[in-house]
């Protein structure tokens, strides 16, 4: 059972409408952002952004296993980008930034709200 009820200030935003939508998305931001804080004394490279990833998809995937995250495939619920071209720029790898871009549905299927962070890397 999920109970809708509870609407934030936001009504006219279908992002931001529930106060279970905002408390998840909290939620994994501070997860994502305590778990990754371990890679920040790593090269800010392509090894790094692997890693990165596949562990923020992992615990994304047991999100949508319990049934917090809407849709019939992982790929209709979630997506994690990481990486030069995708998140970072050649400048923003030299100075040792690491930018992560995760997108998750929540409400619906594959109607992705973004949740963007990133970490001040060792510099290439």
């Amino acid at each position: 059972v999920l109970v809708w009820g509870a609407r934030t200030l936001d009504g006219n935003s279908n992002e931001w409408r529930y106060i279970s939508v905002r408390r998840f998305f909290n939620m994994v931001e501070e997860s994502v952002m305590k778990a990754t804080e371990r890679f920040v004394f790593e090269p800010n490279d392509a090894n790094t952004w692997i890693k990165v990833k596949s562990m923020i998809e992992n615990f994304l995937v047991l999100q949508w296993r319990a049934g917090a995250l809407m849709g019939a495939k992982a790929e209709e619920a979630f997506f994690v980008k990481v990486g030069l071209g995708e998140t970072m720029t050649a400048d923003d790898v030299l100075n040792g930034k690491m930018i992560v871009e995760i997108g998750m549905a929540v409400v619906r299927p594959a109607e992705f709200i973004i949740l963007r962070f990133s970490h001040k890397m060792l510099e290439s």
